[in-house]
């Protein structure tokens, strides 16, 4: 059986055998009552909104479908966003952390940004969790904006404000102003690691995500967060780093926590 995820009552698979195509909808169908449509990826992601091309293989054609994850909801549109189901349990784990965090904190931590932040997965499931006065979710995709706010009102959540805009140009507007900040864009997150830097108030936590080769996960990125620390004048502490999802041969998506201080 092909691998496949689920986004609310559609189903996404990813197959080099055409002829099994028949085959692969109706096994699916058969084990997801649920299921009204099955798309296949016919291309990787592609552009600055990370979306895949989808072809239409069996069922109705729709796109936009209300996912529900961890007791949370999230509509929208597969074809025009990027959503990951697979980051279900990273997002939880995120909020734990954030939890965690907070013991040590001198500042309580009340403030989270996040970015990247698509369709708000991350900024509501850590608002549903963790008890934070404001949550920032800044996304450049403006149909992904759309939908982040109306998931701030499908999961009525109070201190998440979605931003349309630019990571680079927009947390100029939030320095020294958060406690947390989640990157969660591994191919090229590292980019950004001097605007998160910027971001975090002292003693403030990054979670920051990037892909590791298998011989060497963390090695490489471990020195690029300490010499752009080091370039802009902070220390740093690494809190934690984990194997988040397999990512291609012999890679993985990572995560790193670390601290920043004066």
């Amino acid at each position: 059986m092909v691998s496949f995820d689920i986004i609310g009552n559609i189903a996404i698979f990813e197959s080099k055998e055409k002829e099994n195509e028949k085959r692969i909808t109706e096994e699916i169908m058969k084990k997801h009552k649920n299921i009204i449509a099955i798309y296949k990826k016919v291309s990787g992601r592609e552009g600055e909104f990370r979306l895949r091309k989808l072809k239409l293989i069996a069922g109705k054609n729709i796109s936009v479908t209300t996912h529900k994850e961890y007791g949370c909801l999230f509509k929208l549109n597969v074809r025009k966003v990027y959503f990951s189901p697979r980051e279900a349990t990273e997002r939880v784990r995120v909020a734990e952390k954030i939890n965690e965090y907070k013991k040590f904190q001198n500042n309580v931590g009340e403030r989270a940004i996040i970015f990247f932040a698509g369709v708000g997965p991350y900024p509501i499931i850590i608002s549903k969790r963790c008890d934070l006065r404001e949550i920032i979710g800044i996304e450049k995709n403006p149909i992904a904006i759309k939908y982040f706010r109306e998931n701030i009102m499908l999961n009525k959540v109070k201190n998440v404000m979605p931003i349309l805009g630019d990571v680079k140009e927009k947390s100029k507007e939030y320095k020294n102003f958060a406690d947390f900040i989640v990157m969660p864009l591994p191919e090229s997150g590292w980019k950004y690691l001097k605007d998160a830097m910027a971001c975090l108030r002292n003693g403030g936590v990054c979670f920051f995500y990037a892909i590791g080769e298998e011989k060497n996960l963390y090695e490489k990125w471990e020195d690029k967060i300490f010499s752009t620390c080091k370039r802009i004048g902070k220390n740093v502490k690494i809190l934690d780093k984990r194997k988040v999802l397999p990512f291609g041969v012999r890679t993985w998506k990572i995560r790193i926590d670390f601290q920043i201080e004066d």
